[in-house]
């Protein structure tokens, strides 16, 4: 009798506890691909258009618009080292990242990790609520991705926002 007293509560209380390893599990890491860190894709309602960088693990920065590369550079050891210390591809995986807001103006941002089959894995969303440190780090890693290669295609952007056109008409239709 004593001891079953002793061994009913010490069976429930490891069910439970496997219960709540098994039940509570964050789902599994994926391998990241060692060519590929990170896409960062932003969309601002008043551009309806932006670019997207894609930074390659040997430092080639690739500006796209949309699917369309428009240039890439080399970056820095210097600000590569910058991105290292900020970037790690668990760190955005397991970001709790907020739920999508109803809004149909806001801003999207996302942050574009690859398996080690370079298939993507979209992290973020549209007017993320409570993705406040979300959108903060995706602020920091775009910031650190910008300069003045960058810059010049975003100047081509808000120019052609101000003229009513879009990049690709203007200066990819081949016209």
């Amino acid at each position: 009798m004593r001891k079953s007293r002793i061994i009913i509560p010490l069976l429930v209380i490891s069910l439970i506890a496997s219960f709540f390893v098994t039940g509570c599990a964050k789902k599994d890491m994926p391998q990241f691909s060692e060519d590929t860190m990170f896409t960062l894709r932003i969309r601002q309602p008043w551009i309806y258009e932006s670019l997207y960088y894609t930074l390659k693990s040997d430092g080639t920065l690739i500006v796209l618009y949309y699917n369309t590369e428009l240039g890439r550079e080399k970056l820095s050891d210097e600000r590569m080292s910058e991105i290292k210390k900020v970037f790690s591809p668990e760190k955005v995986y397991t970001m709790n990242v907020g739920k999508e807001d109803d809004m149909t103006d806001g801003t999207s941002r996302y942050i574009i990790l690859y398996d080690s089959g370079e298939n993507e894995i979209e992290i973020g969303g549209y007017e993320l609520r409570g993705g406040d440190r979300f959108n903060r780090y995706f602020e920091k890693l775009y910031n650190l991705c910008e300069d003045d290669y960058t810059k010049q295609f975003s100047d081509l952007l808000d120019e052609c926002a101000q003229e009513g056109t879009t990049y690709r008409d203007k200066y990819l239709s081949g016209d």
